[in-house]
């Protein structure tokens, strides 16, 4: 048994503001107790929660420790661990593998097989098991309550501006450079390809962005999409063309940050066509 700690628990996907929130309380309560702060997190959702994530644990694991929390958890989600009742969870994890002190969870807290406890059977049963409990209030932005389900809203309806204010940071895609059909560069375009990853993603098309490569960092444009005037239905994937950068940089990790759509996704009936499209978009990008 650890000799004790301050706990949240939470999936936290996207680590918005109202999550950053919560931390900057953990901390505080951290520092007053003496004891070192601590999230429970989760590698996987239960099945019947199917919508795609803003984040991938790596990221979210990251931008957890990034909040100065002293240290983060990641617990598989099996089908043993997702048996346990509220109050099992209660006794097993909390007390008796983190020997919490405190537990601070957010207004919307759920713990325990199917969701079944809640905030308020977390105080009735705190005292049972001797640790405190403390509540966080949502956290609100212009008068909305900003949660992971606002942010996935604002993503997939394309509210990129208003998605980096509830985040509190740029929406990203990050993922390893890897090697395309190379039809980019044959226009004049060569183009940094990145995975999906099965993350949530805006709409299908093009966008300005920035980027961030190996410490350096620029402006580009991002394609996001099935490539239609090359394949009837290639894999989905983000293509992204670096507006100061021709270098070789397959097997780098790249993150990019979309800011503006530029328009929709197009079949184009010749290699020329998407040529003079694609210089029509880089200009819009260079702005």
């Amino acid at each position: 048994m650890r000799s004790g700690c301050v706990l949240t628990l939470g999936f936290f996907d996207g680590v918005h503001l109202g999550h950053l929130a919560l931390l900057k309380r953990l901390k505080e309560l951290s520092c007053k107790l003496g004891a070192p702060s601590l999230v429970l997190t989760f590698d996987a959702r239960p099945v019947f929660r199917s919508e795609l994530l803003l984040t991938s644990i790596e990221e979210r694991v990251a931008l957890l420790k990034s909040a100065g929390v002293d240290e983060v958890v990641v617990e598989p989600f099996t089908e043993e661990f997702a048996s346990l009742s509220p109050e099992a969870f209660l006794k097993e994890v909390v007390c008796e593998r983190f020997n919490a002190k405190l537990v601070l969870a957010g207004y919307d807290c759920r713990f325990g097989n199917d969701r079944a406890g809640d905030i308020a059977l977390l105080k009735k049963l705190a005292p049972k098991f001797g640790f405190l409990c403390e509540e966080e209030e949502p956290f609100l932005l212009n008068g909305q309550i900003v949660s992971s389900t606002l942010c996935r809203e604002l993503l997939k309806e394309g509210k990129l501006r208003e998605l980096a204010s509830a985040l509190g940071r740029p929406w990203a895609l990050s993922g390893e450079i890897r090697p395309g059909r190379g039809v980019g560069r044959k226009l004049g375009y060569p183009t940094a390809n990145i995975g999906l990853n099965g993350l949530l993603t805006p709409q299908k098309g093009v966008y300005s962005a920035k980027y961030e490569l190996e410490g350096r960092s620029g402006k580009a444009l991002m394609y996001l999409g099935d490539r239609p005037t090359f394949e009837e239905k290639g894999e989905t994937l983000a293509e992204i063309y670096l507006l100061d950068l021709s270098e070789d940089i397959y097997g780098e990790k790249l993150k990019v940050m979309p800011e503006r759509f530029l328009g929709p996704e197009k079949r184009y009936g010749s290699a020329a066509e998407l040529k003079e499209a694609i210089a029509g978009f880089v200009k819009q990008a260079a702005l």
